[in-house]
């Protein structure tokens, strides 16, 4: 088996970035289900590696020019000392710390990176720039009917995901209408799986559970720690985002309003 040094310089050096990017990326947000070959795979890994050796080159421009305005009193000094190195012959004078300099920009580049990775799942879960645009350019809806972006999410998780305000995270309470006439499950989300949308199978995972066999009966506690339900059994889901600031009662007064929302809903 032969080995391209070249080809693994360019792995190292543009495409494990980019993955350590995506990977953060996707633990904060849920990435496109969308069929995606793998030139686009690899398109947008290398992307992101470029990206991240583009902000750091950035960055470092910038503190040399801080470095040397402070020190110096001219912010290009150091720019001018590089230019005037001729690479070439430092790096065949001075290998080791030519390796020891490439081995440590490139571990570097792996942690900037991945928390590149984590601003980009705040920046796409927010969408900031595009939100105000469309908020603000109604000539866009008047006159070519824009009115904003498809997103690419499932459903299960613009409807489930906890959402966010001022204060800090919502809680998310449940109902859910088994099918066969097997009772009603109310409590809190815990957790879900983000899957396609023409997936049947999705599970959740309440805490806090009640249970009820009929509509009109009273909710009672379940002795459990939680339980997995998967929605390919229910009939309707119910939900409800609650500040968890805000004072409780004795009773499980989120589980009788969702029954009442329930019962509004049938008729």
């Amino acid at each position: 088996m032969k080995f391209d040094v070249s080809t693994i310089l360019l792995v190292i050096v543009a495409v494990i970035p980019g993955l350590f990017a995506q990977r953060t990326r996707n633990q904060l947000v849920p990435r496109s289900f969308a069929p995606q070959g793998a030139s686009a795979e690899l398109a947008e890994l290398v992307a992101l590696g470029v990206a991240t050796h583009g902000i750091l080159a950035f960055l470092l421009a910038t503190v040399s020019l801080l470095i040397g305005w402070i020190h110096e009193g001219q912010p290009d000094y150091y720019f001018s000392k590089l230019d005037s190195l001729i690479v070439s012959q430092w790096f065949s004078q001075h290998i080791v710390e030519a390796c020891l300099i490439a081995s440590a920009y490139v571990f570097v580049s792996f942690f900037f990176s991945h928390w590149l990775g984590f601003l980009y799942g705040v920046w796409r879960s927010n969408s900031p720039f595009t939100t105000r645009l469309f908020a603000k350019a109604t000539w866009l809806r008047k006159r070519f009917g824009v009115t904003g972006l498809l997103g690419e999410r499932p459903i299960i998780y613009e409807v489930l995901n906890p959402a966010l305000d001022r204060d800090g995270t919502k809680s998310v309470f449940v109902e859910l209408e088994m099918k066969d006439g097997l009772g009603f499950y109310s409590g809190q989300l815990s957790q879900f799986a983000i899957v396609k949308d023409d997936e049947p199978h999705k599970p959740v995972y309440l805490i806090d559970v009640w249970y009820k066999k009929d509509r009109n009966d009273d909710y009672i506690s379940v002795a459990t720690d939680g339980i997995m339900i998967d929605l390919a059994d229910a009939v309707t889901l119910l939900v409800k985002q609650v500040d968890p600031s805000l004072p409780v009662g004795d009773q499980p007064p989120i589980s009788e309003e969702i029954a009442a929302l329930a019962y509004k809903f049938v008729e």
